[in-house]
């Protein structure tokens, strides 16, 4: 089955965005915000579907290129990264194997919704996983430079 990426690309953007607006993102930064969470569904169908990659890998992969992005972009616009990193990883979100392995559980096919919800786990702790990564690397960048600059402040003050 032949993956059409530009209409993936595009529904992805629109529910991005409907996120974005949802959770009162400033209008300003809302188009980025649809263009990274497109960006990163598209990369995940690619690795999961095209080559045949796990969804856990396909959404840590994802993941971490919506936080490098949403980093980058809070940046340029001297916004909060919330804005860009939250509504972009919404289409990664595992929300309807949630729904299906709760449907099954309830209609007595524990096994199976076991199964469906253990997926789902895995999918979100892989999202998790991805955003701590990249937030960790550009905070430890950030306290970084900080100390140094106090370092330097301090260096010229015995001079």
């Amino acid at each position: 089955m032949e993956i059409d990426y530009l209409s993936a690309f595009f529904f992805a953007f629109l529910a991005t965005c409907g996120f974005g607006f949802i959770l009162q993102v400033p209008l300003k930064s809302l188009q980025t915000s649809g263009i990274i969470g497109a960006v990163g569904w598209v990369v995940f169908i690619h690795i999961a579907r095209t080559l045949g990659h796990s969804t856990a890998y396909a959404n840590f992969t994802a993941t971490i290129i919506i936080a490098l992005m949403s980093e980058f972009a809070a940046r340029v616009s001297k916004q909060p990264v919330n804005i860009y990193v939250i509504p972009g990883i919404i289409p990664l979100v595992p929300g309807l194997g949630m729904y299906q392995g709760m449907t099954q559980i309830i209609s007595g096919h524990y096994e199976y919704g076991m199964n469906i919800l253990m997926h789902a786990g895995s999918d979100a702790g892989a999202i998790a996983m991805g955003m701590m990564l990249v937030t960790s690397i550009f905070r430890m960048f950030k306290i970084t430079n900080e100390q140094g600059k106090v370092l330097r402040e301090k260096m010229k003050k015995r001079q």
